[in-house]
């Protein structure tokens, strides 16, 4: 490695590290959403009684959330644990392991746009992922988005090496990755299903290695379950029947098919603020933002009464599928086209903080210029790795399209996106320097 690059390097992660660190020690603590009090009750007593979500945490369904961050969350309270936790909910040391993990993802990045275009695009994708502003912030936010993003990024840049050096090993190696990123965002749950697949067709069409094609999708499949399996074994058993990685996903699909409430929960609960008030007369003085989201869900559930309360509520989503999917094409179809500017033209901002204006401006450029070098890239190059990039993002895409669609979703995706981006752009542009250098010059007076 030139040692240009290398101190470029370091010089990039400790200013990285110097920001988080600095949102590390002012967090955001003077509001807490109900996923970062979830996560606080479910890591204190993970740490202090080795127990996922007993019923001293008061949570009616603990494998609503998944076990990655509330698991690094009580890593950090068993080392520096604050006795004022157990009351608020709230884990200092929580944010320092978010500031570390961002860090990771900045490293992450640089190792998958090297692996992809070469050490400078690495310097330049850990740069742009370590002083990314939304990320930072998260940094402050007792949330499952920052671990989610270095497992995805680390499991992609493990599957370039794989891609590269052609080692089973890194195969199943980026499968334990992608398979702990599921752990921690059960939204990618098709994530390691997508890459193996990929990764065996792409042997098999493109190299023509069938045997080779089919061990590398095995490899990176076995890595996966080696990391889900252990956990959905034991979720499966508390339940009572096959939970792949949480519980309680109807609500969400709900919430993404109903067209009165815009397909996103405020408006949702703005809809049905009449209705739940009705139903729960007591909460007739509160807010409709201010009522806790499972009242709404009861609501709908009651619509069903001989039907269990996730069943329910998942046919009376297939109903909104019906009624206005099939009865109001037009306005459904704006609803969807919404949700993806939702989901990608905002950032994650978490809950108490207004929008900046410069914060959008730069992350929509970003994302705007991510998405066309790993066009570039993959047109120029036809690069396996940064198909899978550009085929995750879509899924995620068309995932929240259909269920409830928020920018904080984009966060995951966000290090893996700009680090293919980055390698996009500087393999189009060096090959597109040296097509220019090596081009034969017309002498003088002969014909152009």
């Amino acid at each position: 490695m030139p040692r240009s690059a290398l101190l470029l390097l370091v010089i990039v992660l400790a200013g990285s590290a110097a920001l988080h660190a600095d949102r590390a020690r002012n967090p955001t603590s003077s509001y807490q959403s109900a996923d970062e009090r979830s996560y606080g009750k479910l890591a204190i007593a993970l740490a202090e009684s080795r127990q996922y979500g007993p019923p001293s945490t008061g949570l009616r369904d603990p494998l609503h959330w998944p076990p990655g961050a509330p698991a690094l969350f009580a890593a950090a309270h068993a080392v520096a644990g604050d006795p004022e936790s157990a009351r608020s909910n709230d884990i200092p040391a929580a944010y320092w392991a978010q500031g570390l993990v961002s860090v990771g993802s900045a490293l992450a990045a640089f190792l998958l746009a090297w692996a992809l275009a070469g050490l400078w695009a690495g310097v330049i994708a850990a740069a742009l992922v370590g002083f990314y502003p939304p990320l930072i912030l998260a940094t402050g936010e007792q949330v499952s988005e920052p671990l989610g993003a270095l497992l995805l990024t680390a499991g992609l840049a493990a599957f370039a090496w794989a891609a590269r050096r052609d080692r089973w090993w890194l195969h199943a190696l980026a499968g334990v990755l992608l398979g702990a990123a599921v752990l921690t965002r059960a939204d990618l749950i098709l994530v390691p299903a997508i890459v193996a697949g990929i990764a065996g067709l792409w042997m098999w069409r493109g190299r023509r290695e069938p045997r080779r094609g089919l061990m590398s999708a095995a490899a990176l499949a076995l890595g996966a379950a080696v990391a889900v399996l252990p956990w959905s074994t034991y979720a499966s058993q508390r339940e009572g029947g096959f939970v792949p990685v949480t519980q309680g996903s109807a609500a969400p699909l709900f919430v993404g098919t109903y067209l009165p409430g815009g397909g996103h929960t405020v408006g949702m609960k703005r809809a049905l603020e009449d209705e739940v008030k009705a139903f729960r007369p007591k909460l007739r003085d509160v807010p409709a933002f201010e009522i806790p989201a499972g009242n709404y869900m009861d609501l709908v559930a009651a619509r069903r009464p001989s039907e269990s309360r996730d069943a329910a509520i998942r046919k009376e989503a297939r109903h909104n599928l019906r009624l206005y999917a099939l009865g109001e094409p037009g306005n459904y179809a704006v609803m969807l086209g919404d949700k993806v500017q939702r989901m990608w033209t905002r950032y994650a901002r978490g809950g108490a903080r207004p929008t900046s204006t410069a914060i959008r401006i730069w992350h929509v450029l970003l994302v705007l210029g991510a998405f066309a070098g790993l066009l570039a890239g993959i047109w120029r190059l036809r690069s396996v790795p940064m198909i899978v990039v550009l085929v995750i993002a879509l899924y995620s895409t068309a995932l929240h399209m259909l269920v409830v669609s928020q920018a904080r979703y984009n966060l995951p995706l966000m290090p893996g996106l700009l680090a293919a981006g980055v390698a996009g752009w500087w393999l189009f542009l060096t090959a597109r320097a040296r097509e220019i250098v090596t081009r034969p010059q017309t002498r003088a007076g002969d014909p152009s």
